[in-house]
């Protein structure tokens, strides 16, 4: 992908607010899964959200992005080095990392120029994992008014490399050892102003705005405040995220 082609470069500000945060969890586990702690690469950092977790992990963390703008969003930490680079060319050296991730990007890339950068740039043994997140679970009304506006409304506009993302990541060629993994999730808690923000970050919302001059959760908004109740009452929900891990 190309800096002229990235879809949420205008949207920064709003996607680091409203994009879901990762679990703890999860880079503890991801740190016991490297050889060492030196480095990592944490690829499309977008805002910086696994990177920060990183480096309470690892004694040095590479975050690239090919968005300036992003990056901008992202807090600053000695411990991190951001840089603007595309994945496929990071310009980090040969064997300088022990574990690559990529939060909720994977499926933007050039697969086979990124996975050939991966195998360059971490050390033998090292570590790579992938993970992304869909559409967020209440477990009531909601539910089906958020697979509505996903599918029925917005399934026109998704890019097809989307698909892996929809398909949980079971069929995102992988070429690496793969390495057994726990599931896992990240918990939020959301008024109704902040899940139709969120959705309104969707690339998929963004075509929509471009094609027809208007929002597409206007065709959800008075279904979805039915079922929600008075709007500023925040509620719980969960992304369940999709992980693909492997030894490099």
């Amino acid at each position: 992908m190309h800096l002229n082609e990235n879809p949420f470069a205008a949207e920064a500000e709003d996607y680091a607010h409203l994009r879901p945060t990762y679990p703890d969890s999860l880079f503890t586990f991801l740190a016991t899964v490297a050889p060492a702690r030196g480095a990592a690469w944490d690829c499309a950092t977008g805002n910086g959200q696994a990177a920060t977790h990183l480096a309470e992990h690892f004694d040095r963390v590479v975050a690239t992005d090919e968005s300036g703008e992003m990056i901008a969003q992202a807090p600053p930490d000695p411990r991190i080095t951001y840089r603007v680079a595309e994945a496929e060319e990071s310009g980090l050296e040969d064997g300088s990392v022990d574990l690559v991730t990529v939060a909720s990007a994977i499926h933007w890339f050039d697969l086979e120029r990124f996975y050939a950068e991966v195998n360059r740039v971490v050390k033998p043994g090292g570590a790579v994992a992938a993970w992304t997140y869909y559409t967020p679970v209440f477990g009531n009304e909601v539910d089906p008014i958020i697979r509505r506006l996903a599918h029925d409304i917005l399934g026109p506009y998704w890019d097809e490399r989307v698909h892996y993302v929809v398909d949980e990541f079971h069929d995102l060629p992988f070429p690496f050892e793969p390495i057994e993994a726990p599931s896992f999730r990240t918990d939020m808690t959301w008024d109704m102003r902040d899940l139709l923000g969120y959705f309104e970050t969707w690339s998929s919302s963004i075509k929509y705005r471009e094609t027809n001059h208007e929002s597409p959760t206007r065709l959800i908004e008075d279904d979805l405040a039915r079922a929600w109740g008075d709007p500023q009452q925040r509620q719980d929900l969960h992304f369940p995220l999709y992980m693909r891990l492997g030894k490099v």
